[in-house]
C-alpha cells in the first residue's frame, strides 16, 4: 500500500474515532482542522471549560496531546506523580482493559516548555486503538489532578472550589 493512502487511512480512523466519542456525548463541538505538513487538529470540549486539542500527523503515525496540562512543570511534584500514572499504564500488571498495549502503540510523556504533553505512536493500523488508549489515559491524568492536586485546576482551568 502506498504511504499516503495509509495516512489518509489513519487520519480517517483518528476522526471516525473522536467523532464516535462526540456522537456519544462524550465531549462536544468537535472540530476538524488541517495542521502544519499534512496533521490533523481536532478540537473539542472535555473535561474542562477550554478545547483540547488532538493532532494526528500521518507521517509520523503519532496522536498527540499538547500542552495537555499548562504550566506543570511549576509543580515537579505533579509532574511525577502524573508520568507515573503514565508509567503505570504502560505496565503489566495493569489490567489489560485500562493498560496500553505496547504491540498498539508507544506512549511519550514529556515537558516541554514548561507544559505536560501526551503522546501516542500507532503501531501498524491501530488508530482507533490508539484513540481510545490515549483519551482514556488522559480522563486518568483529569482523575489523578482532581484528587491530588484539585488547586491546580481551579488556578488552571477554572475548576469551582467546591
Amino acid at each position: 500500500m502506498p504511504a499516503g493512502r495509509r495516512e489518509d487511512t489513519g487520519t480517517r480512523q483518528v476522526a471516525a474515532s473522536l467523532q464516535r466519542y462526540a456522537d456519544r456525548g462524550v465531549f462536544r463541538g468537535l472540530s476538524v482542522s488541517a495542521g502544519k505538513n499534512g496533521r490533523r487538529e481536532f478540537r473539542f470540549l472535555w473535561l474542562t471549560r477550554t478545547p483540547m486539542l488532538v493532532t494526528y500527523d500521518p507521517g509520523a503515525s503519532t496522536l498527540a496531546f499538547p500542552r495537555l496540562i499548562p504550566g506543570a512543570a511549576a509543580v515537579p511534584s505533579m509532574v511525577a506523580a502524573l508520568k507515573g500514572v503514565v508509567a503505570e499504564h504502560l505496565d503489566s500488571t495493569v489490567p489489560e482493559h485500562r493498560r496500553v498495549d505496547k504491540r498498539r502503540a508507544t506512549v511519550r510523556c514529556t515537558v516541554r516548555d514548561g507544559h505536560l504533553s501526551l503522546s501516542l505512536v500507532v503501531r501498524g493500523a491501530h488508530h482507533a486503538y490508539a484513540t481510545k488508549a490515549g483519551l482514556n489515559l488522559v480522563n486518568r491524568l483529569f482523575l489523578q489532578l482532581q484528587a491530588h492536586h484539585p488547586e491546580y485546576l481551579i488556578q488552571q482551568f477554572g475548576f469551582s472550589e467546591e
